[in-house]
């Protein structure tokens, strides 16, 4: 079971991005995918905002990026309206027929922005030895957390 929370995405005198949340994560070599993207910025390769979205949903995997790619897409995404991101450790680990279900079990961590109001953030346990990326969301974000099952994050 992964750990999670959920906290507001924004508020009256905050907005958290995708960037804003990747560096509470450690450097990586996983394999991460957009496999939803609805938002707006500067999109990879000069592309239109609605180019980028049919190839996100172009493979019923997503689009497949390394860490320093992620990283660079997000510097560009200005506002999400929705947002899937999910980080495997190998291609194979994509399986189509379990993500179109929301079966994320193969998956190491999901970020998930929904509806212009929430992000969450789930995590396997033990993903990384030294750092525990959920408690580094809860800590940045608290004022913007909610209670979420199994989350251990509290009201703000």
């Amino acid at each position: 079971m992964m750990d999670s929370t959920t906290f507001r995405l924004q508020g009256p005198d905050y907005y958290v991005r995708l960037a804003d949340l990747l560096p509470l994560i450690p450097d990586n070599d996983w394999v991460w995918s957009i496999l939803e993207c609805d938002g707006t910025g500067i999109m990879p390769n000069g592309m239109s905002v609605d180019a980028f979205e049919e190839l996100v949903h172009a493979s019923p995997t997503g689009l497949v990026l390394r860490w320093p790619e992620l990283k660079a897409f997000a510097t560009g995404l200005e506002w999400n309206h929705f947002l899937l991101v999910v980080a495997v450790r190998s291609v194979e680990q994509l399986v189509a027929a379990e993500l179109g279900v929301d079966d994320f079990s193969t998956c190491l961590v999901v970020l998930e922005a929904f509806d212009s109001t929430s992000w969450m953030v789930a995590v396997q346990p033990g993903v990384t030895n030294e750092h525990d990326i959920v408690e580094a969301v809860r800590a940045r974000y608290s004022r913007a957390a909610s209670t979420h099952p199994g989350s251990g994050a509290s009201e703000a």
